[in-house]
């Protein structure tokens, strides 16, 4: 049993040095660890617990408490960028409604019909889709609804990244901020209810691609300040990120650029393990706006991601919430 004790309480010590990693280093290789910093934390929790009823010692005992600690660091800083209070009442009308989903580029063009219905059906003033290929035979019906869009042939020639929107667009770019893929960054200012917001679609590598991560959300982020420079108004940002909010280089990036979170981030990924899973598509929003709603898109429809609604409030800085 002492042996048996030794080698789980190894394997979890190991765990925790990889998650405990962030603490000391900027490597990219701790930033996946970091995505699963709670879900690890309790694998090593379990293990180390188990290494202790096998064989009661001190050193058991520490990984147990080392585990806790580190998830529940990891759980509180889930809370770091939530948007401070007051929250819009709950019957105070939506400013802007907001679908975003990677729908998986090598999902069957039947799924892209089905995508097509729920981008129709959703009542989203702005779509932002990452992967959009299975959308290209649908263009034409989509357009009935959104006329007007960047990606799928506008302003490119690639068919991954799209924006569609039901307003014109007062300005709209697409960006090339990683040195694998193109035309994976599209900014755009709308005029939604007399209000000009902007907005980013945003798509990342994932984080154990070297360090190309964090070099994507650097650039990212110089791309928006440079759009905004030109179209002043606040930021609604959004898309596939493949890193959670605890990922060292997004923390940065969203502090960097003030972005906030909605009260809970719900989770995407893995779709077979919703439960147990991460959210690692994001929605982000700027002063004044608000988050009234973030929910997942019910139905992946063969993505391996689910996709998000988002019902955003603009908040007047001039009045108290709820008014009198």
């Amino acid at each position: 049993m002492k042996n048996l004790s030794i080698i789980i309480g190894t394997v979890a010590f190991l765990l925790l040095c990889g998650l405990a990693g962030r603490y000391i280093s900027d490597h990219w290789l701790f930033f996946t660890f970091a995505s699963f910093q709670i879900q690890g934390a309790a694998v090593a929790a379990g293990l180390a617990a188990l290494a202790w009823l096998l064989h009661r010692n001190v050193v058991a005992s520490l990984l147990v408490i080392a585990a806790l600690a580190i998830g529940a660091h990891g759980y509180v800083m889930l809370g770091d960028f939530r948007h401070a209070t007051p929250a819009p009442p709950p019957n105070w009308p939506t400013d802007l409604k907001l679908m975003s989903f990677n729908i998986r580029g090598d999902n069957s063009f039947e799924n892209g019909g089905s995508i097509a219905d729920a981008m129709i059906a959703s009542g989203a003033d702005v779509v932002m889709i990452q992967e959009s290929a299975p959308l290209g035979p649908h263009i034409e019906r989509i357009k009935q609804t959104y006329p007007y869009r960047l990606g799928c042939g506008a302003q490119t020639i690639t068919c991954d990244q799209s924006l569609w929107s039901k307003t014109p667009l007062a300005a709209g770019e697409v960006k090339t901020a990683s040195p694998i893929y193109r035309d994976r960054l599209l900014l755009a200012a709308i005029e939604i209810g007399g209000k000009r917001i902007n907005f980013a679609n945003v798509h990342t590598t994932k984080p154990y691609f070297d360090n190309l991560h964090a070099i994507e959300l650097k650039r990212i982020g110089e791309e928006m300040t440079d759009f905004a420079s030109r179209n002043p108004g606040p930021f609604v940002v959004a898309g596939d990120y493949n890193a959670s909010i605890l990922t060292p280089d997004i923390r940065r990036f969203v502090t960097q650029m003030k972005l906030m979170t909605a009260p809970h981030e719900p989770s995407t990924w893995p779709v077979e393990a919703p439960t147990v899973g991460m959210a690692i598509d994001h929605v982000f929003v700027s002063d004044p706006l608000r988050f009234k709603s973030l929910n997942k898109v019910p139905e992946t429809m063969g993505s391996n991601h689910f996709g998000l609604v988002a019902e955003i409030w603009y908040q007047d800085l001039t009045i108290t919430y709820p008014p009198d």
